[in-house]
């Protein structure tokens, strides 16, 4: 598998090629393999920082929940904090706990402490997809009486699925019969018509308890992914709700506000995601070049070989999970991996927007351990490919 003839290669620390590839796009995605990669964490942090102090983006937006991102972007305005604790609590998946992540965020503190300006935001779901409560909580937080009650009984409706993460909650969700499901989504919807009455002071608010309501909604659409013969496309709120978030971070900031994405390849990509074989749902991307077009920049990230991380349930664990190194196979046949390797190799920067709609391009890309089938050149605008990833050091 070789790479199209109008794909432009060079290499992957000119950032004026990476500056071409973003041009004018206000909506910029950087996506990595899987999550939790040291040299991934880095590059991201090195072209984030070049976005924020060259490029004037002002809003860094990460695949982690809206609803705990306010204590993130409290500390990085200047305000107090153990850096342990926002780790915690500020992030979601564990997000927070590789230190690249609190590298960077330790320099969008830094860029603004000299006079700079950067919002950090959270783009997913509360509770690691498995819990409404930290959304519902800050709804509770800032409106008080006005939702108080109705807050109340939508925690007391999602306590039989509410669990640390969207690994444990599905089981929960399971065995609950029809009626209990129907009640918190009920509960739920309750909140969301409540806070939308409040009109545009509630609008924060208003995304806080869309962001509950979708969680809910998300166990109901794994039941129909996960059953014996899953329809051929599906829809992950999940997604919808990260396209969600940057619909309402553009509609609160300046006209001309610049967003940069750090999320999964999968959720970034411009075309449906294959979530099991012949399985697919609209990615947050896809939603999102639907949206703005060729105002939405998306450049993937992966490499030829080393380890990945690996991902355990374990309620004793920070945010249910513990984390492991998993090896990595060879590229696959016919994948981008494989397309840099007959080029002899990497540290690469494809630009693919020439190539956009060309046949005989790669038809997949690494995720996690396993390749998952996309056409890339249509999926992205550039990939970067590194020789290795290696798992990061992880805190908590």
């Amino acid at each position: 598998m070789s790479l199209p003839e109008a794909v432009r290669v060079t290499a992957a620390d000119d950032l004026s090629a990476f500056d071409a590839l973003v041009g004018d796009a206000h909506v910029v995605a950087l996506g990595e393999n899987n999550h939790g990669i040291r040299e991934f964490g880095a590059l991201r942090a090195r072209l984030v920082r070049h976005l924020v102090r060259e490029r004037d983006f002002g809003v860094v937006a990460l695949e982690s929940g809206f609803a705990e991102s306010a204590l993130v972007d409290g500390w990085v305005q200047g305000g107090p904090g153990d850096p342990d604790e926002i780790a915690r609590d500020g992030f979601t998946f564990r997000a927070g706990d590789a230190a690249e992540m609190q590298e960077l965020v330790g320099g969008l503190r830094s860029h603004v402490a000299g006079g700079g300006r950067v919002r950090f935001v959270g783009l997913d779901l509360p509770g690691s997809g498995g819990s409404p409560e930290p959304a519902l909580r800050r709804v509770r937080e800032s409106l008080g009486s006005e939702v108080d009650a109705l807050v109340e009984a939508a925690l007391k409706a999602t306590a039989g699925y509410a669990a640390a993460n969207n690994g444990l909650a599905p089981g929960r969700y399971a065995v609950l019969d029809a009626e209990a499901r129907d009640r918190a989504t009920a509960a739920l919807t309750r909140v969301l018509l409540r806070v939308e009455a409040l009109g545009p002071r509630a609008s924060v608010e208003r995304h806080l308890a869309l962001g509950a309501l979708r969680l809910d909604e998300q166990l109901r659409e794994f039941a129909v992914l996960f059953a014996p013969d899953p329809p051929a496309r599906v829809v992950s709120s999940r997604d919808v709700y990260m396209a969600e978030t940057v619909r309402r971070l553009r509609e609160w900031a300046r006209p001309d506000e610049r967003i940069v994405l750090l999320l999964h390849d999968g959720h970034a990509q411009r075309v449906p995601f294959t979530f099991l074989p012949g399985v697919t749902a609209p990615s947050a991307g896809t939603l999102l070049a639907e949206a703005h077009g060729d105002d939405y920049a998306v450049v993937g990230l992966t490499a030829l070989a080393g380890t990945t991380t690996g991902l355990a349930v374990d309620e004793t664990g920070r945010h249910g999970i513990t984390v492991h190194p998993e090896p990595l196979g060879n590229p696959a046949p016919g994948g981008v991996e494989q397309a840099v390797l007959e080029l002899g190799g990497a540290p690469v920067l494809l630009d693919l927007r020439a190539a956009r709609g060309d046949v005989g391009g790669p038809l997949s890309i690494r995720h996690a351990t396993t390749h998952i089938p996309v056409d890339v050149c249509a999926g992205y605008d550039g990939i970067y490919c590194l020789p290795q990833q290696q798992t990061s050091a992880f805190v908590g």
